[in-house]
């Protein structure tokens, strides 16, 4: 048996840190015990290996932990780089704790290519798993991935270049031959990565489109451009009301020119929200009318939506209901045959019922119609035959059924759509009822994402020496000592520092 005993920082709710004393007792072949000032905290089974923390990056979400609906206190960070106490080999962690990465016979969600979705999972550093800021991590045997090539100033960025990388293959890989302008609001942390992961995509795959980078702090214009923007719009009070006038910052101009924020309404075929703020929702509609793809998981509501990042963790789409919804599948091993929602509450027109009804003829589709909650009865049933218990889509017109589809009881970390699934609007919406569904009633889609593929990533960082070593240089500014995480935390949070990591130098 092995026991280690130590003293972390925890994050509380109210936004604070204190300090408690945790033991891990066990092993690798048997499982483990975790306890927390002398109290059973977590019982783990086998499969987890211990490890001791290198280093700690921290991320948007660290900073909104408090408004995401898992239990604290808890040992936070999830942008990790550790290793191996005995051999001292290092690794990046997949933060998933999964069935499948602890060795284990995977559950319907591993079986249809979703084992990030499994609803038994835990997640490090978020949900319950002690994470990167304390000295020792226990991590699944399967989420270990060699370092490898990579240096330690790379390796801690691994985890947020997977999901920026991810996201944008998610909506490139469906629309990349109609993509001329991309935005990326809120270019600091995560933003900065998706600028570096779509100028290397757009490299690795020969495209030409262009890379514009909305800012409202002067000061990341160079940032930007450095990470492969062509172009910097900077606007001052950009999501803080009224936007007239601003800065551009040409790639191939030596002196910034005049701006003006009404030239860039619906200029764009797809924007990315990484800002982390309230307002980033209802800008990123003014700059395009085609796609959002959100990554923003501030626990926060936005234009009367309240769950839009549980939206983002399960990886759902909203767009309307339209004739080719069938093909905007992706990322799972699906059947011939979708299950469809559709709330009692909604009135079809006859184009909208009778391209179901064909699809339904077809055998391409089958259909429950009811309330959200006979929805989740019907899932239970026996008439339901899907690979997951959730629908393939909804359909619902109103924002409260949009949010009760994607958390119907908000105690459960459960949607009545499957992970990677699509919410669809009606033309039934009430025009002028919500901003957000006048948007998706005019075509737009807003689609999601979440975590990446590290091994994959890494492989593909491997074509491009020096890549990530260039985008650590100029992302990661200050290096705090794990004894001072709350002071790391807090500089965090400042305009004027980018990526703040931890290190734990001693154990």
């Amino acid at each position: 048996m092995i026991e280690v005993r130590f003293t972390a920082y925890e994050y509380n709710s109210n936004d604070s840190f204190t300090n408690s004393v945790y033991e891990m007792k066990g092993s690798e072949e048997s499982g483990w015990q975790i306890l927390r000032n002398s109290s059973p905290y977590l019982e783990l089974g086998k499969g987890y290996r211990l490890l001791k923390t290198e280093l700690c990056g921290i991320c948007s979400t660290d900073l909104d932990r408090r408004f995401l609906p898992f239990p604290l206190p808890q040992i936070i960070g999830h942008e990790v780089v550790a290793s191996d106490y005995l051999t001292g080999k290092k690794y990046v962690l997949e933060i998933n704790d999964t069935v499948v990465s602890r060795g284990e016979e995977g559950d319907s969600f591993c079986k249809v290519g979703i084992p990030t979705h499994s609803p038994t999972r835990m997640v490090l550093g978020i949900d319950r798993l002690p994470g990167g800021f304390g000295p020792y991590i226990l991590a699944p045997k399967g989420n270990l991935v060699e370092t490898k090539q990579l240096e330690d100033m790379e390796a801690v960025l691994l985890e947020p270049f997977a999901a920026s990388l991810h996201g944008v293959e998610v909506s490139l890989n469906r629309a990349e031959a109609g993509i001329k302008k991309i935005a990326v609001l809120g270019a600091r942390r995560l933003g900065s990565l998706v600028i570096a992961a779509l100028d290397l995509y757009r490299k690795r795959n020969k495209l030409n489109y262009e890379i514009v980078s909305f800012i409202r702090h002067q000061n990341l214009a160079d940032l930007s451009l450095r990470m492969g923007a062509d172009r910097i719009l900077y606007f001052s009070n950009l999501g803080e009301g009224e936007v007239k006038e601003g800065l551009l910052f040409d790639r191939d101009l030596g002196t910034p020119t005049k701006a003006s924020w009404s030239d860039y309404k619906q200029a764009f075929d797809l924007t990315f929200d990484t800002t982390g703020s309230v307002s980033g929702l209802e800008t990123s509609m003014y700059l395009t009318q085609k796609e959002i793809h959100r990554k923003t998981t501030n626990g926060q509501a936005s234009l009367g939506i309240a769950h839009l990042t549980e939206l983002v963790v399960d990886e759902i789409s909203i767009t309307n209901l339209r004739s080719d919804f069938l093909n905007l599948v992706w990322g799972i091993e699906t059947s011939s045959l979708a299950w469809v929602f559709i709330s009692s509450q909604v009135s079809l027109n006859e184009d909208e019922t009778k391209l179901l009804n064909d699809l339904d003829k077809k055998d391409q589709i089958r259909i429950f119609t009811g309330s959200i909650e006979e929805g989740i009865k019907f899932l239970g049933s026996q008439e339901f035959s899907g690979a997951l218990p959730r629908f393939d889509f909804a359909i619902v017109d109103s924002s409260s059924e949009l949010d009760l589809v994607i958390r119907p009881n908000v105690k459960e970390e459960k949607s009545l759509v499957r992970p990677r699934g699509f919410i669809l609007i009606p033309k039934s919406a009430e025009s002028g009822s919500n901003l957000f569904l006048d948007w998706i009633m005019s075509g737009g889609i807003l689609s999601t994402s979440r975590c990446g593929d590290f091994v994959r990533t890494r492989e593909y960082l491997a074509s491009e020496p020096g890549f990530l070593k260039s985008v650590s240089e100029n992302l990661i500014n200050k290096e705090f000592d794990s004894r001072s995480i709350p002071e790391a935390y807090t500089d965090a949070r400042k305009p004027e520092n980018i990526k703040v990591i931890v290190r734990h130098k001693a154990s």
